[in-house]
């Protein structure tokens, strides 16, 4: 916090050990995010459709399923997901990413980025994420929803890879212009 109460200051302005520390953070969120991906990705299709058949299942359900096979092939998610394990799934997500969003958004604000796209990527990450975690319970009740769980988790990607590229560009190849004013003008 420290940081954002300096007038005038910009991410490249950092000591080169501090750039180097929010540098592996980034670094370690996007890692994060990629790994995500690829856990979501494994399991389903990445379209509206896999994502209604992934969360509210497709009807089909097979024997192993029915009998509760530990042994059932883990690819085939035709029975969709109970309340209990979206419950399992989204709450550590409500908790920890917001944290993330929002260290993620403190050094957008440190950035030459004008305050109303800082406004529309912080909102769009935020909102994204709420809807990408809370959709499913609607979905598991109505499946026609599914494509606006693709819609959110598609701009929560967007949204995440600004937040990530954006300040390291700054970082290490922008130059200080106007910065980031922590106090507002009247």
């Amino acid at each position: 916090m420290h940081y954002l109460t300096r007038q005038r200051l910009h991410l490249s302005l950092f000591h080169p050990l501090m750039k180097i520390l929010m540098t592996l953070y980034i670094l370690s969120v996007g890692a994060g995010v990629y790994v995500a991906s690829l856990k979501y990705t494994d399991r389903a299709e990445y379209t509206a459709e896999g994502m209604e058949t992934w969360v509210a299942g497709s009807g089909e359900v097979s024997e192993d399923e029915l009998l509760g096979d530990p042994f059932a092939d883990m690819d085939d998610y035709s029975a969709g997901m109970s309340r209990r394990e979206l419950v399992d799934i989204v709450h550590p997500h409500l908790f920890t990413v917001p944290m993330v969003l929002f260290l993620l958004g403190h050094l957008l604000h440190l950035t030459r980025l004008p305050d109303w796209l800082k406004l529309t990527i912080n909102v769009g990450a935020f909102g994204s994420f709420g809807a990408t975690f809370l959709l499913p319970f609607l979905i598991i009740e109505d499946s026609t929803l599914a494509p606006l769980l693709y819609i959110s988790s598609a701009l929560m990607l967007v949204t995440f890879v600004a937040l990530c590229a954006v300040p390291l560009w700054e970082m290490w190849l922008g130059k200080p212009g106007q910065g980031f004013n922590a106090i507002p003008k009247r």
